[in-house]
């Protein structure tokens, strides 16, 4: 029923999907190791041959128009009922100890580690290299993933503000989930603040740790995912809807990215069109992107809740550590790819060779060693 969010014991679904977005993350970041297209800690040091870059991107374009705005969505989804339970204070103090201190332990640890070691960023000693670390400033940059970590936190803030500044009988309403109508209005009103952000800001222009571009859909997402939680979205979406907008998005979204790679000049020109300023290119990616977005946002949810609700071995396995996955995995990337280096194979091949063997030595160092740490145990 509309305004009884389910039941944690039925939520397996969203669970792994959880963990499929994460699966996707690794996927997504090794890509970028050899397509070199994006921005990653390590570039395979083979040429790229002329095939190999469409494929790359059509994947990588797909990828970003989605996958982290669903990890907000889900995210979103489970924060009303954290704070029903806890109240305000023990809810920040847990989510500063469950997003906060991995961050630090990321941006003090992890990233001077990974720079030094396993990328030579500087020379001579670490305590060289981490004394540059902190005077030039590289720490407010130096966040690798645990952006969208820092991130969740701020909207976790703004969310425990606003439970204790707005009276409960003013927030409380029923709302149907939204059918296609309301997703594709969503996705317009994104679109069109996510282009003009994108004005000033392109896509691959960073603040701090955040890239304003894509911050549009993860705010609307992470407010959508409270609202879905009160609403019991999840569990009512329709069938119909969730697998319409599937098969839609598998159909047409390939064909609208192709037409619009090709006649913005993209093949020819590159993609730098697309990436902000007042130009059409710039204006139909972030619809395209967007509207993609809105149908994974409703058809994963439905297809998971209806195909991949069970809680198996390894499916718990990778659930229980998505999170140190997340945390730890790039180094580990870094590593298997410089490891591959030597083979004489195409880049496509390698991607398809390296990127489950980077996740599966990642699952084995957050099972293994992380979470067999009791400084790390809790956090990850």
């Amino acid at each position: 029923m509309p305004g009884q969010p389910q039941s944690n014991a039925r939520l397996g679904y969203i669970d792994n999907l959880r963990s499929t977005m994460i699966v996707w993350v690794v996927a997504f970041h090794t890509a970028i190791t050899y397509s070199h297209i994006g921005s990653w800690y390590y570039s395979d040091p083979k040429p790229v041959d002329n095939f190999s870059p469409v494929v790359f991107l059509t994947f990588e374009v797909h990828s970003q128009a989605f996958f982290m705005g669903i990890l907000f969505l889900l995210a979103g989804y489970f924060v009303p009922g954290a704070f029903d339970r806890k109240g305000f204070r023990r809810f920040m103090a847990d989510r500063f100890v469950r997003l906060g201190l991995p961050s630090l332990i990321y941006i003090f640890v992890i990233q001077p580690l990974l720079m030094h070691y396993l990328l030579r960023a500087g020379k001579g000693s670490l305590a060289d290299y981490y004394r540059t670390f902190l005077a030039s400033g590289d720490w407010l940059t130096g966040g690798g993933p645990m952006w969208f970590a820092i991130a969740l936190l701020i909207f976790c803030l703004v969310y425990g503000l606003f439970r204790i500044i707005v009276p409960a009988k003013e927030r409380t309403s029923v709302l149907p989930a939204p059918g296609l109508a309301g997703l594709m209005g969503v996705g317009l009103v994104i679109a069109m603040f996510a282009f003009l952000i994108r004005t000033e800001e392109p896509m691959g222009k960073g603040f701090l740790y955040f890239q304003p571009g894509f911050f549009t859909q993860y705010i609307v997402l992470f407010v959508l995912g409270n609202v879905a939680y009160r609403n019991n979205w999840f569990a009512s979406l329709p069938r119909r809807l969730g697998y319409g907008v599937l098969v839609g998005a598998a159909i047409f979204s390939p064909m609208a990215w192709f037409g619009l790679l090709i006649l913005g000049g993209g093949l020819q020109q590159g993609v730098a069109a697309y990436v902000g300023g007042w130009r059409w290119q710039s204006a139909g990616y972030a619809l395209w992107e967007s509207l993609f977005c809105m149908a994974m946002c409703a058809g994963l949810p439905v297809l998971y809740r209806e195909h991949f609700n069970g809680r198996g071995r390894v499916s718990k396995l990778t659930s229980d550590n998505s999170f140190g996955i997340y945390f730890i995995h790039p180094p580990v990337v870094v590593a298997v790819s410089q490891m591959s280096v030597g083979l004489a194979l195409p880049p496509l091949v390698k991607w398809l060779m390296v990127a489950p063997l980077a996740f599966l030595a990642t699952l084995a160092v957050v099972h293994l060693v992380l979470r067999r740490t009791p400084l790390l145990r809790r956090i990850i």
